[in-house]
């Protein structure tokens, strides 16, 4: 992709984010052809560098998968922030960038001298954005969350798992990714601001907020009908209505019965189809890509109504059809009878078996100088002029400082090996070589 146009080229980002949220903002916008130089310390890495490796990959700072995928595309430049000539590169570098990006707890940036007011005069125009959890503002902007307390704080987590149980929560940080994903519309939309008046701005994220309308409308609920979420037969699971006795519709979208997941061939974790009818007709279908057994034509099934107060006995009828076929095979034969059905599909069923994923090209193949060729996620938008792409593999630590200092801020090799001397881009006690030990000192 070469050749492809890229809608940021020539903007520059500062990057001082860590974990999720940050790098998944820094990865959509170098995605999308800005140069990104990711700032980072050895000794106090992002702990992503730390996280999830691959199967038989060897522990180290630069081969975590998880890391890797985060921050493809990206630049590395290792610089001690804490010494007086580390900062002073930060403003050097600063003055020549157009963004910055800090995912720190509210004041740290701060600390470190960098409000918005200070970034300003040392760079006119420049855009800074930051994710907090309960933004840079208001009694309780000192509290730090990650992706899954951002998701408790603002309702998500209440509202998901089976009824009469504790809450599940989503299984993954995904308020880190939706925090991350608001941070880059709201950068692009500062830039576009800045092209019309050439000024930039402030942009203060907190993931609760970021995170509010997943909750459905269960404040429109509370907000019209004085509904509180805390009632029984709430959430009601994977079914669209919990039971008889709680009939009320839960804002879902289309009611339907039966509405479930359902166990399927290998009975594994990973073995289960979801199937939602929402008319008699669809009712009928599904008794036929069954082969219409004898269970299925008793007439307390035949309503809605009677499907819902025998919803359980219903249930376990189905999931004894399931579960002698592959969640594919149920997948394809009840669509091909016109019935909603898909197969629960985990990871390694969307990067190896889901053929739509791969027509759209989801998954990007790239060379890592250490883990070799890799799959990684690329970016979820097809744009028909300036697609996003991931441009490199995510760098190794400090990879590219040479080529920071000295051809974006005209540093000679003599400064450059002061500086490394004098311990401002690599910690002096610590060996470059592949980073021996670095899990002690972190």
């Amino acid at each position: 992709m070469a050749n492809q146009k890229e809608v940021l080229r020539g903007i520059r980002v500062l990057d001082f984010t860590w974990s999720v949220s940050g790098s998944t903002t820094a990865r959509i916008l170098g995605a999308l052809g800005a140069e990104v130089i990711k700032v980072e310390w050895p000794k106090n890495p992002d702990f992503m560098r730390f996280s999830m490796y691959a199967k038989g990959d060897k522990p180290g700072l630069d081969n975590g998968a998880f890391f890797n995928n985060l921050n493809a595309g990206k630049k590395s430049l290792t610089l001690n922030v804490k010494s007086e000539r580390g900062m002073e590169i930060v403003h050097q570098l600063l003055k020549k960038s157009d963004i910055v990006l800090e995912n720190f707890s509210a004041g740290v940036f701060e600390k470190w001298g960098l409000d918005y007011d200070t970034l300003e005069k040392i760079s006119p125009g420049i855009i800074y954005m930051s994710i907090s959890g309960l933004g840079h503002t208001g009694r309780k902007k000192m509290y730090g969350t990650w992706g899954p307390t951002a998701a408790g704080l603002n309702g998500m987590t209440f509202i998901s798992g089976l009824p009469e149980t504790q809450p599940a929560g989503w299984g993954y940080s995904v308020m880190d990714v939706v925090a991350g994903y608001t941070g880059a519309f709201s950068v692009i939309t500062a830039l576009f601001h800045k092209k019309q008046t050439g000024k930039g701005q402030y942009i203060d994220i907190s993931q609760v907020e970021a995170g509010l309308h997943l909750t459905g409308a269960n404040l429109l609920d509370f907000t019209a009908n004085k509904r509180s979420s805390k009632r029984p037969g709430f959430p009601p699971g994977n079914r669209a209505i919990t039971s008889k006795e709680h009939p009320e519709d839960n804002y879902r979208g289309k009611v339907g019965c039966p509405h479930n997941s359902y166990r399927c061939k290998g009975g594994g974790d990973n073995d289960w189809c979801t199937i939602a009818v929402f008319s008699d007709e669809e009712w009928t279908s599904l008794k036929n890509a069954m082969g219409n057994p004898e269970w299925a034509h008793h007439q307390k099934y035949d309503t809605f109504e009677g499907r819902l107060t025998h919803q359980d006995e219903m249930d376990r009828n189905i999931e004894a059809f399931t579960i002698s076929r592959n969640k594919y095979e149920v997948m394809e034969l009840l669509q091909s009878h016109g019935v909603t059905c898909a197969a629960v599909q985990m990871n390694e069923d969307l990067m190896e078996k889901d053929p739509q994923l791969k027509a759209r090209k989801l998954f990007e193949r790239l060379n890592h100088s250490i883990l070799g060729e890799r799959n990684f996620v690329g970016i979820p938008i097809k744009m028909s002029e300036t697609q996003p792409y991931i441009h490199k593999s995510a760098p190794l630590m400090g990879e590219d400082t040479e080529y920071v200092l000295s051809e974006i801020l005209g540093y000679s090799e003599e400064e450059i090996k002061e500086l490394d001397d004098d311990g401002v881009l690599w910690p002096l006690d610590m060996p470059k070589d592949q980073f021996k030990e670095v899990r002690s000192l972190w």
